[in-house]
């Protein structure tokens, strides 16, 4: 075989398979071609005449080769370009440390001056109203442009009502068109007067009247607009709202200004609000307590935050180990495009979450206090809290809140079981009376003697009822024992103590053997307590406190209280021993 047609015919030739494919005038797609350098910078060539060359601008001319060389920029990050800061500024809220607002473009105006919704509203912002009927009127993002004449009417007096401070009912979708109206006041516009109306919207219309989600959009809104034009955090406006306030904001530390000017309105705000631990899931939280808590519980967090060192203290847990943190946002993220979205803020602040732990130990430690003031012994734990903190609420517990002395507590205990007696337990009370045999004959005549009433009451004519009468009961009610001696020298066996005995044969008299135990709390330790109670198949609580109930029989109070250690006798009663 020849050479040639080992060459057309041999193994290598036939896995050359150009040959079989067609052959396309395609290109391959310039996406594919530079999807490895698109964001980098690349040349283009073109070959051109010479005469079109004022065509291509600032370009590079090649004449001996007509040739344009363009040369195109690599794209630019949004997040590495120029920034135009408008103005920073410090607020006075110990929060947040810094707000600055700038721009991507120089000389960028707030608002979007060609913008439809801008112009309208500068058109309706001083426009006459008339009573006219309601118009329902619902829109996700409301605009002048959307609705009917009927329905502007009605917004126009629905507003001109809201100005004067009559919040008529109306949809929620005017409220938020209004919101946005005020949002957009301009730089010859009152500020505060537009800030002052959002806080009105906020506190006038309940979740009835606006849908949660939009009422956190006004919330919001009104965060941005004080950012924005530099005003401080109205929250003297928005008591109302406590919890509500921080759910789910974008900066709830805006809404917790800490400045001076705000501390007391942070009280009734709520500053609880930032507690891990909810008082009103305590048990001793009950109706007849309810105002008592909300009543100690604010007082001593307003307490707190009054209190300089106590204040500054809570407030050092800000810098924690984190420190501050810094994001951006554009002003009014929720709303309709009115706002140049080159402009965004800066904000640096320091997070409020850094103070749960110590808010928390606060409100726990303010609960001890007015549990020792409602006498109660049980008490909650707390991790720690900064001495000056402990000693505004000490302060302030002890002058509105006083804790009940143990004394008291114990009394108030004793009368508690008192008065737990049913009233009808009260008719089987038997007096007691000492012991006495002429008291003894007396009721047992009386007893015979209404039995023989009841039987002839319910006798038959028998004879043998009959004698039984005459007879056998009629000499048993005149017999008298013949040990009984005569009423004078009847002898006294009553247990009754004489007045001048001590507290102690008092009690012994009740009790018994037990009351040796008195003679311990006055000289003895905890362990000889403890041994005594053992011996007696008692626990030394338990017979401390019947003790205490045999006191309470015997002169009317309680004799022992526990020291923390061992059981000691009350001050009051040494003496009468």
């Amino acid at each position: 075989m020849s050479d040639e047609k080992k060459n057309s015919y041999g193994d290598d030739s036939f896995w050359d398979l150009d040959k079989f494919v067609p052959k396309t005038s395609r290109p391959t797609p310039i996406t594919r071609r530079n999807s490895e350098k698109s964001t980098s910078a690349i040349e283009i060539q073109s070959t051109v005449k010479s005469s079109d060359s004022h065509r291509f601008g600032d370009v590079s001319l090649s004449h001996d080769k007509d040739q344009i060389t363009r040369f195109i920029p690599p794209h630019n990050d949004s997040a590495f370009a120029k920034k135009y800061t408008l103005f920073e500024y410090s607020p006075k809220n110990p929060l947040i440390k810094s707000v600055k607002v700038y721009s991507e473009k120089p000389d960028e105006k707030l608002f979007v001056e060609t913008n439809l919704f801008i112009r309208e509203r500068r058109a309706l912002l001083n426009r006459t109203a008339h009573e006219c009927p309601h118009v329902a009127y619902y829109s996700h993002a409301p605009r002048y442009s959307q609705m009917s004449r009927g329905q502007l009417n009605w917004y126009l007096w629905w507003r001109e009502n809201t100005r004067n401070g009559i919040f008529l009912k109306t949809d929620e979708s005017y409220i938020i068109l209004y919101s946005y109206e005020l949002a957009a006041t301009d730089e010859s516009e009152d500020k505060q007067k537009s800030l002052d109306m959002l806080c009105a919207l906020l506190g006038n219309y309940s979740d009835k009247d606006i849908n949660v989600v939009f009422r956190m959009m006004i919330r919001d809104i009104i965060c941005d607009f004080c950012l924005l034009h530099q005003l401080p955090s109205p929250i003297e406006k928005l008591n109302g709202l406590d919890r509500r306030l921080l759910s789910g904001s974008f900066l709830p530390e805006f809404f917790m200004d800490f400045s001076v000017e705000n501390r007391d309105h942070i009280a009734n705000l709520g500053l609880s609000s930032l507690s891990m631990y909810d008082y009103k899931k305590s048990k001793l939280y009950t109706p007849e307590n309810k105002e008592l808590f909300k009543k100690a519980i604010s007082g001593a967090l307003a307490a707190v935050v009054a209190n300089d060192h106590a204040f500054n203290a809570i407030i050092s847990f800000t810098s924690g180990v984190y420190g501050s943190i810094t994001v951006e946002r554009r002003p009014f993220a929720r709303m309709i495009n009115i706002v140049n979205r080159s402009i965004k803020f800066e904000i640096t602040y320091f997070q409020m979450s850094t103070l749960q732990s110590a808010v928390t130990d606060a409100v726990r430690y303010s609960e001890n206090k007015l549990r020792e003031h409602l006498g109660s012994k049980s008490k909650l734990n707390i991790m720690s809290v900064n001495p000056s903190v402990k000693e505004a609420i000490d302060l302030f517990f002890s002058k509105h809140y006083p804790p009940v002395p143990v004394i008291d507590r114990r009394r108030r205990s004793a009368m508690e079981k008192e008065i737990e007696v049913h009233e009808y337990d009260k008719l089987y009370d038997v007096p007691k009376l000492a012991f006495s045999a002429k008291h003894a004959m007396e009721i047992e005549r009386e007893s015979w003697e209404t039995t023989k009433i009841l039987t002839e009451a319910f006798a038959d004519d028998s004879d043998q009822i009959k004698e039984l009468n005459n007879t056998e009961y009629a000499s048993i009610s005149v017999a008298q024992p013949v040990t009984t001696p005569k009423p004078e020298e009847t002898p006294d066996i009553s247990v009754e103590s004489d007045e001048n005995d001590g507290l102690y044969s008092k009690i012994s008299g009740v009790i018994g053997k037990e009351a040796e135990f008195i003679k311990l709390c006055q000289n003895g330790t905890a362990a000889e307590q403890r041994q005594f109670a053992h011996a007696n198949k008692l626990a030394t609580d338990e017979l401390a406190d019947r003790i205490n109930e045999a006191a309470v029989d015997v002169f009317g109070d309680i004799l022992l209280e526990n020291d923390g250690e061992a059981y000691r006798i009350i001050e009051d009663y040494i003496d009468q021993l």
